[in-house]
């Protein structure tokens, strides 16, 4: 059997990935930084960010990214929260894959 994921969808906003235990396998994100005006993802083992911290991303530099994080499914045994802090004008949008 293929080794299938969900996903978040694209999202623009901090959001609650999953309540259950699951794998996290990848993150997807398009950075747009302007001006140097910060952007900072985190995905936390948890269902707020006051969990493990698994993954950060973190971009000041003027211009347009996208970014692949392979998670190689780190076991959340809480669920999975997204953490989304733009400054300025910047703005990211970001998947969370996971099974």
């Amino acid at each position: 059997m293929a080794d299938a994921s969900r996903s978040s969808g694209v999202l623009g906003a901090s959001a609650v990935i999953s309540t259950t235990q699951c794998r996290l396998k990848s993150i997807h994100a398009n950075l747009v930084v302007v001006s140097n005006a910060a952007i900072t993802i985190k995905v936390f083992d948890g269902q707020d960010n006051t969990g493990t911290e698994l993954a950060r991303i973190h971009n000041t530099t003027t211009g347009q990214y996208n970014i692949e994080y392979d998670m190689h499914g780190v076991l959340a045994t809480s669920g999975l929260f997204l953490e989304i802090a733009e400054a300025g004008s910047s703005n990211c949008h970001v998947s969370v894959e996971f099974n």
